[in-house]
């Protein structure tokens, strides 16, 4: 997949983004939002809380997921998102990419049409539904390659610093549905995960004040994404 320029050559570019992730298994979400509500930095949530759900893509030989765990300074991946039901009608649903260099990355959107997503997936209507959109010639070249992979979901909750530089989000109740080898009802064929992920979300010039942030939060960085854990579950783990 083409990535595109080094994180050195992007410095000026807006959208830049920090990410610190942690992943939770022995706390509640309610234990949780109480760690986040009394940090000194006074996070308070922001909107509501919401399904997140998403279709990942990735080569047939699973580039993306290998890029991950073996650590690349500079990786991508391609999704669709949607909020709110997972079948039925999908309103507004979009196209990301997500770019990282390091711990940096850069998120791209491309707004998509309203579907319906019953309790089957069928990769060409997904196909055709992203041909419809006008997208960068290096993002038409990746998609030909691209298959879907993974669809996940999830409850986020979503929590600002006072001084409105910080974001944090709360991820429980997380599902992986597989979509190969094409099961008629996939929804039947789901893991749910015992564990909750808080994200540290920031602008990248913020980034030398975000340890003060993360000093205060007793949980252990890690690397891992849904995406990667979510495609060992469902085709390594028992291979």
């Amino acid at each position: 997949m083409v990535i595109g320029n080094k994180l050195s050559d992007m410095k000026n570019n807006d959208g830049l983004r920090c990410e610190r992730k942690f992943l939770v298994s022995d706390l509640s979400v309610d234990e949780l939002e109480d760690v986040i509500l009394h940090h000194p930095a006074m996070f308070t949530p922001i909107f509501s809380e919401r399904y997140v759900n998403n279709i990942y893509f990735d080569s047939l030989e699973f580039m993306s997921y290998r890029q991950s765990i073996e650590g690349l300074d500079q990786r991508k991946k391609i999704r669709i998102r949607w909020y709110g039901d997972l079948s039925g009608p999908i309103k507004t649903p979009v196209l990301e990419t997500k770019k990282k260099w390091g711990t940096v990355g850069k998120k791209e959107i491309y707004p998509l049409s309203n579907f319906e997503f019953e309790d089957f997936f069928s990769e060409a209507a997904t196909l055709d539904l992203i041909k419809k959109v006008s997208l960068t010639e290096n993002l038409k070249k990746d998609l030909y390659f691209l298959e879907a992979k993974l669809i996940n979901r999830y409850n986020r909750k979503y929590f600002l610093s006072a001084n409105g530089c910080y974001r944090i989000t709360l991820d429980f109740n997380i599902h992986f549905y597989p979509v190969r080898p094409f099961p008629p009802a996939f929804f039947k064929n789901t893991i749910c995960e015992p564990y909750s992920v808080l994200e540290l979300k920031y602008n990248h010039i913020n980034d030398n004040e975000a340890s003060k942030i993360t000093s205060h939060l007793p949980f252990r960085l890690t690397k891992s994404s849904k995406y990667v854990s979510g495609v060992y579950k469902l085709y390594f783990f028992s291979s």
